[in-house]
């Protein structure tokens, strides 16, 4: 029996050990914070689709449009076959799947219409938004792909 106990003890006491002890867990280091996403800084391109009850009015526009993430004065907009440019200032944030932008065109008033707003949407493509164009009298939508930096 002497030597089933002794056998047994020890056992017993790895087996204790190993269901843990009184002491408190080491602390757990917090996860990191998320970083900011900017799914719209760069130089995007495309042709988007219009409507318009305009006499002559066009039925695409070309866009080529630069995004930065500078505050107020957001990016710049060029629609090469009409003859406008302008500016965007984006009310949204970079990290938003939907940028909302209000567009003030600068040269080319005459042909456009200065009072409109934007909407970029994300994709599953980190290099394709969804465009979205309205004013009173147009509507647009588009694809744009980014423009590869050289």
């Amino acid at each position: 029996m002497s030597t089933r106990l002794s056998l047994i003890l020890p056992c017993a006491l790895v087996l204790l050990a190993a269901c843990g002890s009184s002491e408190a867990p080491p602390p757990q280091t917090p996860p990191p914070a998320p970083v900011a996403v900017d799914h719209y800084s760069g130089a995007w391109r495309g042709v988007a689709n219009i409507t318009t009850d305009l006499p002559d009015g066009p039925p695409t526009m070309d866009i080529n449009t630069t995004i930065t993430s500078d505050g107020g004065i957001c990016g710049s907009i060029e629609y090469g076959a009409i003859g406008c440019s302008g500016v965007w200032r984006c009310t949204s944030s970079y990290d938003s799947n939907v940028m909302i932008i209000e567009e003030e065109i600068r040269y080319g008033q005459e042909r456009c219409p200065s009072a409109a707003r934007i909407e970029l949407r994300t994709t599953n493509d980190p290099d394709v938004l969804e465009f979205h164009y309205s004013s009173p009298r147009i509507q647009g939508t588009a694809t744009l792909q980014r423009v590869p930096r050289l």
